[in-house]
């Protein structure tokens, strides 16, 4: 009886060694703030506060400061017409997504949202539905230039005013091709500098909004 309890104790001692070891091996590593800087993340040590804003995505859908509430927010700047920066940087976006999913990392409070710094040219649709090209779970959303440059402002991001009547791309060419994340408290938390490595991008992602 003594030795079938004994064997029933080494048994449960071992189950849980291993189970702490494969729960280790799985969850994401915490990274130091230097970690997080080497591999692209600035992260404030104290987040910013921002103030409200309305964006508007398809179907008239508003867009508020309130929805960052909650979520941890990737939030890119981009235009439906950019070349090169904002497809690659929404790609690897959609790779991070992609890898987060296969590794069953919690989404359900995690949110991509793509700014438009275009929007005398694109629509709330037009923008949603790019962003929505890249994955499905991507939102685009689009506002008059006055409201865009004072969200842009606030998170760091250079956009000015177009010049003249004409429209040309000219004032889209400083364009900051970062990743801002905020925090579930709707506040500037930091920023993904390019260029983007989606194992850089995973690593430091999972660091920060799993702990």
């Amino acid at each position: 009886m003594t030795i079938k309890k004994n064997i029933l104790i080494i048994v449960i001692f071992i189950f849980t060694v291993l189970t702490l070891f494969i729960n280790k091996l799985t969850s994401p590593r915490v990274l130091s703030t230097n970690e997080l800087l080497i591999n692209g993340l600035f992260l404030f040590e104290k987040p910013k506060e921002i103030s409200d804003f309305t964006f508007i995505s398809a179907n008239g859908l508003k867009f508020n400061k309130s929805d960052l509430i909650g979520k941890w927010t990737l939030m890119y700047f981009g235009f439906t017409k950019c070349p090169d920066e904002c497809p690659t940087t929404m790609y690897q976006m959609s790779k991070l997504v992609n890898v987060l999913r296969e590794k069953n990392f919690p989404l359900e409070d995690k949110q991509w949202i793509l700014v438009s710094i275009d929007p005398e040219r694109d629509t709330p649709e037009q923008i949603d539905k790019y962003a929505k090209g890249f994955d499905k779970s991507f939102v685009g959303i689009s506002n008059v230039r006055p409201m865009l440059i004072s969200l842009a402002t606030q998170l760091s991001v250079n956009n000015i005013m177009p010049s003249g009547d004409k429209m040309d791309d000219s004032h889209l060419d400083n364009h900051v091709n970062n990743i801002i994340l905020l925090n579930p408290n709707g506040e500037f938390a930091g920023v993904f500098r390019p260029p983007f490595d989606i194992s850089r991008l995973s690593l430091t992602y999972q660091s920060v909004t799993s702990s």
